[in-house]
């Protein structure tokens, strides 16, 4: 049996506050679990890294052998696999291709936007929580 893990992350256009979210499901589409977390100030590219690995590490921790991970960033899909002969120079994605070489069986793959909307719902929902607390506490 395999699992699929969904990742994505968001950033606010003005006050690049970010934050990330996934969804893990089993082979019959049926929720195993979902995570988020508010990252800060981070760029696109930094945050949808940031999605990954935290889903991989919550993959791995979890057990499981057979995996496909799933983006909406390709830029980041083509670094983490492209990179992995010549070796990136990105900290992130070394840890990514260290976790994904010792897993034969993890698939990285990139998907259509509209494809990832529960991940994307969960990171959002995690920026939404931090910066509505900021609101009210600054009154």
């Amino acid at each position: 049996m395999y699992v699929v893990l969904n990742t994505d992350g968001v950033v606010h256009s003005v006050s690049d506050l970010s934050a990330v979210g996934g969804v893990l499901r089993n082979n019959k589409r049926e929720w195993i679990l979902g995570f988020n977390c508010f990252l800060g100030k981070c760029s696109v590219t930094t945050v949808e890294l940031w999605g990954l690995l935290d889903g991989l590490l919550i993959v791995q921790k979890q057990g499981y052998n057979k995996v496909i991970i799933r983006s909406d960033n390709l830029e980041n899909v083509i670094l983490i696999c492209e990179s992995k002969a010549e070796g990136s120079k990105n900290t992130l994605i070394k840890r990514m291709q260290q976790i994904l070489t010792l897993k034969r069986n993890w698939f990285l793959n990139f998907v259509p936007r509209e494809t990832n909307w529960v991940a994307d719902a969960l990171a959002k929902m995690a920026y939404q929580v931090v910066t509505a607390y900021f609101r009210v506490s600054s009154y």
